[in-house]
This record gives structure tokens, C-alpha cells and sequence, in this order.
């Protein structure tokens, strides 16, 4: 049997991923794994306190356990994956037979927005944890993997302009655009059990929509542990960046 379409949103921690899922979710078409990767950054290898995540004990740890349910998963119907970078980037960068099972499309915030929000949550943030790095790199194996560049989503684009975003994306994905699923009802999904407290925004949306700028008190204007975090991975953020979605193509440098 063949394998069908593994579609990956490869992200970083507060970069809307979660408010895009939920689109997807809404499409109903297919089946929605939620950060399984998780597992192996935070239950196996324990690089950083699990802050918040609630771990469902039958669920593998493994790297190779994890990517065969999904394979497995993917003969019956098709996927849609959202997973953090770092979550199991080395694993990822080794394993070529499995990045190419995978139709890889990215998402990033501007990290004066995202780093706030995740510290807001988890004051102890490490580096990994923010992401954009190990997200970067990724993005290059991929073009150099496939020789083109992935679709790049910027979060900011995404809430102004979410109808002209998503139909882009279903496009260059060869997927059908619905745009009733561009909202929905308030709801917690089962899967977000696992970073329960980290996703009550967008439970209780209905659309995506432009939030408010700079809400948190503690940001890169006053911050200097933050301000350091948005140092580190702005140089990444602005590499991707410029690959993000826009109507003329791009070639990567």
C-alpha cells in the first residue's frame, strides 16, 4: 500500500502553528498529529524541564518509534503533522529516507513577538527551546534535499492576510483550498492535551486574527534575558524570512 501525503508544519514555539493546525483541523480531511516528536527532547532525553506538558505514558519515546506509527498511520490516510525543529532535529538532519516520506512547509514569527510569549510562560527558556536555529538549518536540508524551497509562512502575513495565505498554501501543496476552515467553534482538542496550558488562546478562538503587539510586560524593551534570547535567533528569523510567501519566486542564497 502506498504511503499517502505526510504534510509537516515545522515551527517554533509560539508561532501561531497551533492556530494553523486548527484550521486544518477544521478541513476534516486529515488525520492531525500533534508534536509527537515532543517525546523525545522532553520524556526521553529530558534536554529541559517539561514545563507544563502532560505525558501520556503509552506514547512512544523513541525516535524510530515515533517515525514508524507515523509511516504506518500514513498508508491508511493522509497526515497532517505539526512538530517543533528542535524537538528532534538531529535525528531529522540523519535520516534523509525519512525527510523524503515528508512534504515539509515551515512557519515564523517575528521572535520580538514569540520569545515574550513563551517567557510569559516559562521564565527558565533555554536556547533550544526558542528554536529558530535548529528551524533554519532544517530549512536548508530541505531545499538542498529537494532542491526548492519549502513553503515558508510568516505569522504576521498569516493574520493579515489568513484567506490569500491558506489558498497559497493549499495551492503549492496540490490540496483542495475550503476556506470554511478559516473558523470554527471554540473547542479543545484531545491532542493539545499535551501542552494543555500552552494552547488555551487558540481553544477559545474562532478565526485567526491580528493580536495585539507587544501585550507582555515583560518584552525586549525591558527584559534583558529576553533581549538576549531575540538577539540569538533574529539573525535566523530574517534568513527564513525573506523565503516566506510572496508572489514572485525566490531561489535561497
Amino acid at each position: 500500500m502506498r504511503i499517502a501525503d505526510i504534510i509537516v508544519l515545522w515551527a517554533h514555539p509560539r508561532s501561531l502553528s497551533t492556530a494553523f493546525e486548527r484550521m486544518m483541523i477544521e478541513r476534516g480531511d486529515f488525520k492531525i498529529l500533534h508534536e509527537p516528536f515532543a517525546y523525545i527532547y522532553y520524556v526521553l532525553e529530558k534536554k529541559a524541564p517539561a514545563v507544563g506538558m502532560i505525558v501520556d505514558p503509552e506514547h512512544p519515546i523513541q525516535f524510530e518509534d515515533i517515525k514508524n506509527y507515523i509511516l504506518k498511520d500514513s498508508h491508511s490516510q493522509p497526515i497532517f503533522l505539526k512538530d517543533m525543529a528542535y524537538h528532534s532535529y538531529e535525528y531529522l538532519m540523519n535520516d534523509e529516507d525519512f525527510l523524503h516520506n515528508l512534504i515539509h512547509t515551515f512557519i515564523i514569527r517575528d521572535p520580538a513577538k514569540s520569545i515574550p510569549s513563551y517567557y510569559f510562560r516559562d521564565p527558565n527558556i533555554i536556547e533550544d527551546e526558542i528554536g529558530y536555529e535548529q528551524q533554519y538549518h532544517l530549512f536548508r536540508k530541505i531545499t538542498e534535499l529537494f532542491g526548492q524551497i519549502p513553503v515558508l509562512i510568516d505569522a504576521d502575513d498569516l493574520q493579515k492576510h489568513p484567506t490569500a495565505i491558506l489558498r497559497y498554501y493549499c495551492n503549492r501543496l496540490n490540496i483542495k483550498f475550503i476556506p470554511e476552515a478559516l473558523q470554527w467553534e471554540e473547542s479543545h482538542d484531545k491532542q493539545w492535551d499535551i501542552w494543555k496550558v500552552w494552547h488555551g488562546d487558540v481553544a477559545s478562538s474562532t478565526k485567526i486574527s491580528q493580536g495585539a503587539i507587544n501585550k507582555y510586560q515583560e518584552n525586549v524593551t525591558n527584559n534583558a534575558r529576553i533581549r538576549e534570547l531575540y538577539e540569538y535567533s533574529l539573525p535566523f528569523y530574517q534568513k527564513m524570512y525573506k523565503y516566506r510567501i510572496v508572489p514572485e519566486p525566490m531561489e535561497i542564497r
